[in-house]
C-alpha cells in the first residue's frame, strides 16, 4: 500500500510538472495571449466537469480550430478537419473514384439533386439523369445536414458496388452502381464557324494542363484561324497549372508575382514562344482567382482581347499545412500581382469589351472533353466571334 502511494503521488508530482512546463511554454510562445490559452482550457474544464452529457471531444477541438481560423482571418483561410482532408485533396486532383456526377443543393426544400453528369461514367450507365433526387445512399438517408458524408459514400474504392435510391418525378427508384476512376474534365472544345477555335476551361486541376494541350491540339490540327478561350464561371485553382499554360500563350516575360507579408516576391515567368493567332478571352463575374491571373496576364501583354463582365476580384493565394492527425490548415499566404504589377484582390478585371448575357442564359458544366455552344442566346460569345471575324 505504502509502494501504492509512493508511486502515486510521484505520478502526480510529474503530471503537475508537466502540465506546468506546458503552460509555461505556451506562454513563452504567446507571450501576453496566454490568457486566452488558460480561458480556453477553463471552458473545456467546465464542460467535463459540469455539462450534463458527454461531450464530444474531437467535435469540440473541430470547432475551436475552424473559429480560431473562421473568426481572424479572411473568407478563404479555413481549418480543415482529418474527415474532409481527404474529399478536399482530391477536389485539385481532377481524378478520384466515384460514379461521375456533380451534385448541388435545391434552395427550395435543401434537397440533394444531380446537376451534371459525365460521359461513359458509372452514373450515366446506371440511368441516372440530371434532376433526380438523391435520398439515400447505402441505407444513409441522405439530407442537407449529412451532404459532405453522403458525398463520402458515394465516393469508394474503384470497382466496388453499392445502392443508391432516387427521387425522380415523385417516383423513388433504386439504382446499383460500381465505382470507376473518373477523369473529370476540366478542358472542353468545339468549332464555331469552321475557323474559329473554342476553348472552354472550367477549372485549373491537376489534370488541367494535358487536356488543355490535347483540345488545343486538336483545334489546330483542324487549321483554325483563331481562338476563344472561355474563363467563365472558372472559380480557379492550382497556381502551377496556370502558369504552365499562360507560357504557352503569353510572349516572354511576367506572367504574375506573389507577395507575402514581408515583401518577399515569387516570380512567375514565360518564356520565348507564344500562341501564333489573334485570341479573345471570354470572363464574367464568377471567373476568380487563377483564372482571374491568366485574363489579367492577356490583357496586360496585349496578346488577346478580354470580353465580357468583370470578373470576381480574388487576387490571393492559399497554401496548406496538413498535420499528423490527418487534419490541415488552409490559410492565405501571399498576393499576386499583374505583369503591370496590380493587385486586383477586390477589384477584379475589367473587360476590353464589356457584354451583359441573358439573365436567363445559363453556362453548360463540362460533361465530356466537347463542348456545345449557342450563338443565338449567348451573347458574349457571339460578340467574341464577331470581334474575331472582323
Amino acid at each position: 500500500m505504502k509502494n501504492d502511494a509512493r508511486k502515486g503521488f510521484f505520478l502526480g508530482v510529474a503530471t503537475t510538472l508537466a502540465l506546468c512546463l506546458l503552460v509555461n511554454s505556451l506562454t513563452t510562445y504567446f507571450g501576453k495571449n496566454s490568457f486566452y490559452i488558460t480561458k480556453a482550457k477553463a471552458i473545456y474544464s467546465l464542460l467535463e466537469d459540469k455539462y450534463i452529457d458527454k461531450i464530444d471531444k474531437e467535435k469540440a477541438f473541430d470547432g475551436l480550430y475552424t473559429g480560431l481560423v473562421a473568426l481572424s482571418t479572411d473568407k478563404y483561410s479555413r481549418y480543415i478537419p482529418a474527415s474532409e482532408y481527404e474529399s478536399f485533396k482530391k477536389s485539385t486532383e481532377g481524378s478520384y473514384s466515384g460514379i461521375g456526377v456533380k451534385t448541388s443543393i435545391n434552395q427550395e426544400d435543401n434537397s440533394i439533386y444531380v446537376h451534371s453528369i459525365y460521359e461513359n461514367s458509372p452514373a450515366k450507365k446506371a440511368g441516372l439523369l440530371v434532376g433526380d433526387k438523391i435520398i439515400n445512399v447505402e441505407g444513409t438517408a441522405v439530407s442537407y445536414d449529412n451532404y459532405t458524408e453522403c458525398l463520402e459514400l458515394i465516393g469508394g474504392k474503384e470497382g466496388s458496388s453499392f445502392k443508391m435510391t432516387i427521387d425522380r418525378n415523385g417516383e423513388k427508384l433504386e439504382k446499383t452502381l460500381t465505382r470507376e476512376k473518373i477523369s473529370v474534365p476540366t478542358v472542353a472544345s468545339n468549332i464555331i464557324n469552321e475557323k474559329i477555335g473554342y476553348l472552354k476551361i472550367d477549372a485549373f486541376e491537376a489534370v488541367t494542363y494535358d487536356q488543355y494541350k490535347t483540345e488545343l491540339d486538336k483545334l489546330k490540327q483542324s487549321n483554325i484561324s483563331s481562338l476563344i478561350i472561355d474563363l467563365r464561371n472558372n472559380p480557379g485553382g492550382l497556381l502551377n497549372i496556370v502558369s504552365k499554360i499562360a507560357d504557352d500563350i503569353l510572349p516572354e516575360g511576367t506572367i504574375t508575382y506573389t507577395e507575402d507579408k514581408n515583401g518577399n516576391r515569387e516570380y512567375e515567368k514565360s518564356k520565348a514562344g507564344e500562341l501564333e493567332l489573334p485570341l479573345a478571352v471570354l470572363v464574367n463575374e464568377n471567373s476568380a482567382s487563377a483564372s482571374e491571373l491568366l485574363t489579367a496576364a492577356v490583357k496586360d501583354t496585349k496578346k488577346g482581347t478580354i470580353i465580357g463582365k468583370n470578373t470576381y476580384g480574388k487576387g490571393v493565394v492559399q497554401s496548406t499545412y496538413p498535420f499528423k492527425d490527418g487534419s490541415a490548415l488552409k490559410i492565405t499566404t501571399s498576393k499576386y500581382y499583374t505583369p503591370n504589377g496590380v493587385c486586383i484582390d477586390g477589384v477584379g478585371v475589367s473587360p476590353n469589351i464589356e457584354v451583359e448575357n441573358p439573365k436567363d442564359f445559363e453556362i453548360p458544366p463540362l460533361t465530356s472533353s466537347h463542348i456545345e455552344y449557342d450563338l443565338e442566346n449567348d451573347t458574349q460569345l457571339l460578340t467574341a466571334v464577331d470581334f474575331l471575324e472582323k
